[in-house]
């Protein structure tokens, strides 16, 4: 132990002069440990919270739900027992104040709302209650709105807003809402009515997309309790009862995912951090050869080399770790307090001690990783080195069997099972964390090999005649280069970063290209046949609509498949799909097959059938239900069974702008039962503005959706998503920039004996770094090449993949990514190097001078 702790005082006596070289290594060490532990515990913050404030985020200890109808008076009276109810009405509308318009996501609340919690208001709201600004004031109902459409409607508290046919005052701007986690996307912006306004504004409650919610306190019983008498008392009610985890399961299963993959995009960070430790260790080791020969040759073991140096390494370790963890308590008591405000939770600043330590633990096991293989050279320095001339700092190629020996392989193996444990630990997804393991070690071997190809290539081309050009090109491939660190490097950082660039081009094009281009100007909803008829008059009087295209919408509940009663067990089919068994679906009917329908097995029944009905489905039911041509299938509509045969299988595209129902009914008995009917307007270029006040001013209960507002906000969701992802990854860009500052010193020794030959043999000093210049651009480009075919290739993977979005290159882009590249590479490299473009022969020479 004494030999040890001795050891241990020389190894940092030793790095008092030497720390400074570690700069690069203890930057891009601490960046990644910043980055995983903020990723961590934001996201464990979040966690923490939805498991906290369930309750007040469910606005109640039991929620009952129904989807386009509301419950009966005898569930009411039910719930009403239970404790104090608050009834909440769900839908979409239309606000307007003079010319203006704002398309909202309604809520009719009771006056208990909310049970649990409170309703924040932006400062200059009027005094009140929330059921006080709500309620009949002078013989004016209130309203309070998002800061979103109080924006749009140009409005402040005190203006009057008409919704449907009620003037209503505006009376405050929401700040946050207690259960605003619960709500997801909203098509409209955020409003609050009391529920008592919707008959008076004309509004019509039950509709496709209108939905009813009872939140319940409990008084004297718990709510297994509750539920069991609840579905006892109605077993054949299609309500939905919830508890304060179940409605918040949704939220944590996406706060969980979108963590997961942030946590794996920060530790790529780490992973270029490690790259820019192995290129530190590398080029220490390099220049302290002599001293290591010079420690052989006065009896020091391998293992005592390993002992020095390792301890040094993890020495600067901690220190990256200490620094990483204060920006980890930095950077977590900035965000919280934002994010906070963005998704409505009660996020106190607090660090989180399991995320940090973890953090702290990739970092070292991380450094250890990248370090060992520069160690064992150290290792295996003899002390015949003394006795060699030159000062190169370029270490001696090693056999790739001496990497197989138990000394080089099991402490490897060792550390990448810890950093797995280590990321799983906080990842908790052991599927995506092996994808990710794997898929950045494919990424390495291709960069290696693409580095190891162009050598080859490189070397084989006949020399360029531009002299400047073949002294670069030759720099590049000549033994000892930090060609492959480089490029290795760059790529690393530099893919994931045009990764994130090519799928948010990607994302931006398909909303704002291919679906604008074919997107109608208006969605009309829950439109009755007396409204329909007076639209298609209104639309036959208006030059600027374009056309007008209806769909007729029916409710059923599917009783059986096959004459077997249907799955609803996600356990054996998707969720998608066992949704539609939970209560009624949505289907339509047609005599005709809709435009741009595929086929794909069976026929289309004759536009005048008139026989037993039948039906096409879509070709997930089939391929999920296990269903074949001529299978039945039983759905009661209106309280009336009605059994169909199956005629057809469709594929069913769900990225296009038409109405697309999984279920499609033949013409005959169907046309008497109960429908309502959705509808597009196209309008003529430009004229969006003047249609809408058109139909707000003769159809003000008419519920329609603006198409570009909804699909500004769902452009807003995903910039949002993706500069969130931009952000974090841009620690792996700076550490690859670190990274690239750390590959090219480690041929700095070398950079200047090739300078001294070149002045010797008669160069200018403005040759010399002329011929610098241009290798470093040449291997700034060639990074840039490398890492656009591996991003392009991840980017096409999940376009088509996971969002099944068109994939296209965005040339621009790629293409002032890789001139900033190139810029940022000769910047970098003349920065490291310029003292070796700068130094003298004779001091070189004196330098070499026994």
């Amino acid at each position: 132990m004494n030999r040890l702790i001795a050891w241990l005082r020389v190894a940092l006596i030793d790095l008092r002069g030497s720390a400074a070289r570690f700069t690069i290594l203890i930057a891009c060490l601490a960046l990644g440990v910043a980055a995983i532990g903020v990723v961590s515990s934001v996201r464990s913050a979040v966690e923490t919270a939805i498991a906290r404030d369930a309750r007040a985020i469910l606005g109640g200890d039991l929620e009952l739900r129904s989807q386009r109808t509301d419950i009966t008076p005898d569930v009411l009276s039910a719930l009403e027992k239970l404790g104090p109810v608050n009834r909440e009405v769900q839908l979409n509308s239309q606000a307007q104040k003079g010319d203006l318009s704002a398309f909202l996501s309604l809520r009719g609340v009771g006056d208990l709302y909310p049970l649990v919690g409170d309703v924040v208001l932006a400062p200059g709201a009027l005094p009140g209650s929330t059921a006080d600004l709500l309620g009949q004031q002078n013989g004016v109902w209130g309203i309070l709105l998002s800061p979103q459409a109080a924006l749009r409607l140009e409005a402040a508290p005190g203006d009057t807003i008409r919704v449907g046919t009620l003037e209503l005052q505006l009376r405050g701007i929401i700040d946050t809402l207690p259960d605003q986690a619960t709500l997801g996307f909203q098509l409209g912006a955020p409003a609050l009515v009391s529920d008592a306004t919707l008959p008076l504004a004309g509004l019509k409650q039950e509709g496709v997309l209108n939905q009813f919610q009872y939140k319940v306190l409990l008084e004297d019983t718990d709510f297994a309790s509750a539920e069991t008498a609840l579905e006892e008392q109605f077993p054949d009610s299609e309500v939905r009862i919830r508890s304060p985890r179940e409605a918040t399961a949704s939220i944590a299963r996406f706060i969980t995912i979108f963590g997961n993959f942030m946590l794996l995009v920060a530790l790529s960070s780490m992973v270029v951090g490690g790259l820019g430790a192995a290129n530190a260790v590398t080029a220490y080791v390099g220049e302290r050869q002599s001293a290591i020969a010079t420690m052989r040759s006065l009896g020091a073991s391998g293992n005592r080399i390993m002992v020095h140096f390792l301890a040094q390494i993890i020495f600067l370790s901690l220190l990256s770790i200490a620094i990483g963890l204060v920006a980890i308590a930095v950077g977590t008591f900035a965000i919280l307090p934002l994010l906070a405000g963005l998704i409505g939770l009660d996020l106190p600043a607090a660090l989180d001690l399991r995320s940090m330590a973890a953090a702290g633990g990739i970092g070292l096991v991380t450094a250890i990783i990248f370090a060992w293989l520069p160690l064992m050279h150290a290792r295996a320095i003899r002390p015949a080195l003394l006795f060699r001339a030159g000062g190169s700092s370029n270490l001696e190629r090693q056999d790739w069997r001496s990497w197989l020996t138990p000394i080089a392989s099991v402490p490897l193996l060792i550390g990448f099972a810890l950093l797995f444990a280590l990321t799983l630990s906080i990842a908790s997804d052991m599927r995506l964390v092996a994808i990710y393991f794997a898929g950045t070690v494919v990424a390495f071997l291709l960069l290696r090999l693409a580095a190891a190809l162009l050598g080859l290539i490189l070397s084989r081309v006949p020399p360029p005649p531009n002299r400047l050009l073949r002294m670069a090109l030759s720099a590049i491939v000549r033994p000892g280069a930090p060609t492959t660190t480089v490029l290795v490097s760059m790529g690393m950082g530099l893919s994931l970063l045009l990764l994130i660039v090519t799928t948010q081009s990607n994302i931006n094009n398909q909303i704002a290209t291919e679906v604008t281009t074919e997107a109608p100007a208006f969605v009309l909803l829950d439109l009755d046949k007396p409204n329909l008829a007076a639209l298609t008059d209104f639309v036959a009087a208006t030059p600027d609509i374009e056309a007008l295209t209806t769909i007729p919408m029916l409710r059923g509940t599917i009783t059986a498949l096959k004459g077997a009663p249907p799955p609803t067990s996600e356990d054996d089919i998707s969720r998608d799909v066992a949704d539609m068994f939970r209560g009624d679906t949505a289907l339509t009917w047609s005599a005709a097959m809709p435009a741009d329908t595929v086929i794909a097995e069976g026929e289309w029944w004759p536009e005048d059938y008139s026989g037993d009905p039948q039906v096409s489905l879509s070709t997930e039911m089939r391929d999920a239900l296990d269903l074949s041509i001529g299978d039945s299938i039983d759905i009661a509509i209106a309280g009336r069974p009605l059994a169909m045969t199956i005629a057809s299988f469709r594929l069913i595209d769900w990225r296009s702008p038409n109405f697309n129902f999984r279920i499609i009914v033949s013409p005959g008995l169907i046309e008497s039962a109960p429908q309502s009917y959705f509808g597009t307007i196209t309008v003529a270029e430009g004229a969006d503005g003047v249609v809408e006040a058109a139909l707000l001013g003769d159809f003000p209960q008419l519920n329609f959706v603006p198409v570009g507002d909804t699909l500004a906000r769902v452009r807003a969701v995903f910039d949002g998503l993706i500069n969130a992802i931009a952000l974090v990854s841009g620690t792996a860009v700076l550490a690859g920039i670190l990274v690239l500052a750390g590959a090219l010193s480690v041929g700095r020794q070398q950079r200047q004996a090739d300078a001294v030959v070149m002045k010797v043999l008669g160069a200018k000093r403005s040759d010399v770094i002329t011929a610098f210049l241009i290798e470093y651009a040449l291997l700034g480009a060639i990074a840039a090449v490398l890492a656009s075919g591996i991003a392009m290739l991840g980017a096409w993977a999940a376009a088509t993949w996971l969002l099944e979005i068109d994939f296209m290159v965005p040339v621009g882009q790629l293409g002032l990514v890789a001139l900033l590249v190139i810029v940022v590479t000769i910047v970098t490299g003349a920065a490291t190097t310029w003292s070796a473009m700068s130094t003298t022969p004779a001091a070189k020479l004196r330098m070499e001078t026994p």
